[in-house]
């Protein structure tokens, strides 16, 4: 997640704040150049300091993970501006002191924490603590602790940590809340459909077989071939409406049913399990058309293909006379242009 932005770290005035506080130590600086008879350190501080400052100050706040070779030319250079500018100020005993940098130490602390580099911060605060460490005097064997800026720098680097901390978890808990959403609302979707599926299928079955169903209900008259014919052709239409779903339009099981009728075999299959274009459709039905007219007998066979495939129907006509060759037709997809073989 480190590529991802983080809007909570991502404000257009960011950089202007930062660089406040990196200039805030400036209104000072002159009384320091003035105690200091060490200006070309102080002069190396200063530069390293400003260096620093722009560095991880004006590049855009975007709310990504700096970029790791400025985190690190941003950590030299304040370490550097830290050590030179301890090797202006000689070492006193007195209690409440701090560098001239200290300012800008927190801002670079919290500039890097809000940059998302919160270990390249404790890097700094880790630098910075043990130069001042080193110059803490030691009075009958104790050292005292002279400066305590750093216990700001600790606090600092803690707020940032948490901050990115608590908006990875609100970030997660609200992706999950948005999946678990999504989910609810894919499975109405998924219910909403079959139960449309459902209701057009039994208007299917009550417009194909409805009247059959309600002669056979209601009509106690003897049964004769013809009405086995069309109990028969009716089973058949329902069974292409299955097996050839995406293929078998009203308009292709009318003529199935009146091809059966005239003795001709019908296989309607389905491969395709979607839909195809209209152009397909139509091309299908009228290419079925053809073949069916005036055909008293042979097996014809229209599958629909598999998505994905150059063609999305084929369509065989097989007279059964071993004179006459198979007539085959294949629809191509989207555009249902038909290709007689």
């Amino acid at each position: 997640m480190s590529g991802a932005e983080r809007a909570v770290f991502a404000h257009r005035f960011m950089g202007l704040f930062v660089l406040a506080a990196f200039a805030a130590p400036f209104f000072e600086a002159p009384e320091y150049l003035d105690a200091t008879e060490r200006t070309r350190e102080m002069a190396v501080s200063m530069t390293a300091y400003v260096l620093a400052g722009l560095i991880v100050a004006l590049p855009r706040w975007d709310g990504r993970r700096f970029p790791a070779v400025p985190t690190a030319l941003v950590t030299v250079l304040f370490l550097v501006a830290a050590q030179q500018g301890y090797a202006t100020t000689p070492p006193t005993p007195d209690a409440g002191q701090s560098p001239w940098f200290h300012l800008g130490f927190i801002a670079m602390l919290f500039a890097l924490g809000m940059r998302r580099r919160p270990g390249w911060a404790f890097a700094v605060w880790l630098g910075v603590t043990a130069l001042s460490v080193l110059r803490w005097p030691v009075v009958n064997g104790t050292i005292i602790p002279v400066e305590t800026y750093h216990v700001v720098g600790v606090a600092v680097m803690i707020t940032t940590w948490m901050v990115e901390r608590q908006y990875d978890f609100f970030l997660r808990r609200s992706e999950e809340t948005q999946r678990i959403l999504d989910n609810a609302r894919a499975r109405d979707e998924a219910e909403k459909d079959m139960r449309h599926a459902s209701s057009r299928r039994v208007d299917e079955v009550r417009r194909l077989a409805g009247g059959l169903l309600e002669q056979i209900a209601h009509d106690s008259a003897e049964v004769t071939d013809y009405d086995v014919q069309q109990f028969r052709l009716t089973e058949a239409q329902l069974r292409d409406s299955i097996r050839g779903r995406s293929i078998a339009t009203p308009h292709v099981l009318e003529l199935t049913r009146a091809a059966r009728a005239r003795g001709v075999a019908v296989d309607i299959l389905d491969e395709r399990g979607s839909t195809p274009s209209p152009e397909v459709l139509q091309s299908t039905a009228q290419q079925l058309a053809e073949i069916l007219s005036g055909v008293q007998s042979g097996v014809v066979t229209v599958r629909a293909l598999p998505p994905g495939d150059p063609a999305a129907v084929f369509i065989v006509y097989d007279s059964q006379n071993p004179d006459d060759d198979p007539v085959a037709v294949e629809i191509a997809d989207v555009t249902g242009v038909a290709s007689v073989f």
